[in-house]
C-alpha cells in the first residue's frame, strides 16, 4: 500500500467515524484553503454515503434483527463500507464538490482569494466565501441524498412503476412484457412475474440507479465481467454457509422493463446451469427448484419462497 493510499484510507476512516471533524477542518482554511476545501468535500462524500446506507437499511431491512448487538454490528459494517467506498478516488462526489466549493469561494489554482472574516462555524473563524461554499455544498449533498433514498413526489401516480398499483396491478402491468420472454423459455408468463415479485418485493424494493431512478432490474441480475451495459451498485444480502451477510454488489441496469425481461430470458436460456428451468410450462415447483439448483440465489429457501409468491400471485389475480 502506497503512502498516498494510506493517507486516503486514514482520512476516510476519520471522516466516516466523526462527522464533527468539519469543525476542525475549518481551522485549516486560513493556512491552506485548497487543501481544506478538498477535506470538506471528502467529508461530505463520506457523510452522504453513511446517511445513504442508513436510509437503505430503514427502507429495505426493517424486518432484520433489531438487537443492540446487531445494530452495533451494522454500524461498524456501514463504517467499513464507507471507508472502502471513499478511499482513493472514491465515487467522484468529492471531486465535483471540490470544484463547486472552489468556484463559490473564488479560489484560483493556487488556493488564493479567500479572505478571513469574523464568521464562525463550530467555534472556529471561517472565511465568508468559504462559509457560503460550505452551505452550498451541504445543500447539494442533502438534495442528492433525498433523491437517492425517497421516491419523487408528483401530483399523479406513476403507473409505469409496478409498485404504484399494488400486487395485482404489478402482475397485470408486467404480464404483457413477460409473455415474449416466457415463450422463449417455454414457461407460463406468470412464473416470470412471480420471480420478479420475489426479487423486487412486488416492485417496492426495486434496484435504483445512483441518481435515484429505476434501473428496471426486476430480477436482481448482477453485472459480471462480460456485461457491457449500464450498471448500478447496491447493498444486498448473500448467504454464506447458511448465514446472511451484507455486501455491495454491481447490478445490471436497463432502459425499460421490456429490456429486463429480454435479458432475463437470455441469461436463463444460454446458461447450462439453468437447463432444468426451461420448458417447465406452469410447473412452478420445477421452475423454482431449477433456479435454486442452478445457483440463481444463495438463499437456501429460495425455491420455497418463489412457490409461496406464485401462490400469492394466483390469489391476487383471482381477487382483482
Amino acid at each position: 500500500m502506497g503512502i498516498s493510499n494510506l493517507s486516503d484510507n486514514t482520512m476516510a476512516q476519520t471522516l466516516a467515524a466523526d462527522p464533527q471533524a468539519l469543525s476542525n477542518i475549518s481551522a485549516k482554511i486560513g493556512k491552506d484553503p485548497k487543501a481544506a476545501v478538498h477535506e470538506v468535500a471528502q467529508q461530505f462524500e463520506a457523510m452522504f454515503l453513511d446517511n445513504l446506507l442508513k436510509g437503505m437499511r430503514e427502507t429495505h431491512f426493517s424486518d432484520d434483527d433489531q438487537s443492540n448487538e446487531m445494530q452495533t454490528f451494522r454500524g461498524l459494517l456501514d463504517q467499513q463500507m464507507v471507508q472502502s467506498m471513499t478511499s482513493g478516488q472514491g465515487l467522484g462526489l468529492t471531486k465535483v464538490l471540490e470544484q463547486q466549493i472552489g468556484r463559490l469561494a473564488h479560489l484560483d489554482d493556487d488556493g488564493q482569494g479567500v479572505q478571513p472574516t469574523s464568521q464562525v462555524v463550530g467555534g472556529t473563524p471561517l472565511p465568508a466565501r468559504a462559509l457560503a461554499a460550505y452551505r452550498a455544498a451541504l445543500a447539494q449533498v442533502q438534495s442528492a441524498q433525498q433523491a437517492a433514498t425517497k421516491p419523487a413526489a408528483t401530483g399523479a401516480v406513476d403507473t409505469s412503476s409496478p409498485s404504484a398499483v399494488g400486487a395485482s396491478g404489478f402482475a397485470r402491468a408486467l404480464l404483457p412484457q413477460a409473455s415474449t420472454a416466457a415463450a422463449r423459455l417455454g414457461v407460463a408468463p406468470e412464473l416470470l412475474v412471480a420471480h420478479a415479485a420475489l426479487e423486487s418485493g412486488w416492485g417496492k424494493r426495486s434496484i435504483k440507479n445512483a441518481d435515484g431512478s429505476d434501473s428496471h432490474n426486476l430480477f436482481g441480475i448482477k453485472a459480471g465481467s462480460d456485461w457491457r451495459g449500464a450498471t448500478t451498485n447496491i447493498v444486498t444480502t448473500e448467504y454464506v454457509n447458511g448465514v446472511a451477510q451484507k455486501k455491495v454488489d454491481t447490478f445490471r441496469a436497463y432502459g425499460s422493463y421490456g429490456e429486463a425481461f429480454s435479458d432475463y430470458a437470455n441469461v436463463l436460456s444460454t446458461s447450462p446451469r439453468y437447463r432444468n428451468v426451461l420448458n417447465q410450462g406452469r410447473n412452478i415447483q420445477g421452475y423454482a427448484q431449477g433456479l435454486q439448483n442452478g445457483g440463481y440465489a444463495t438463499d437456501p429457501r429460495y425455491a420455497h419462497k418463489l412457490v409461496d409468491v406464485m401462490s400469492s400471485l394466483a390469489q391476487y389475480m383471482t381477487q382483482a
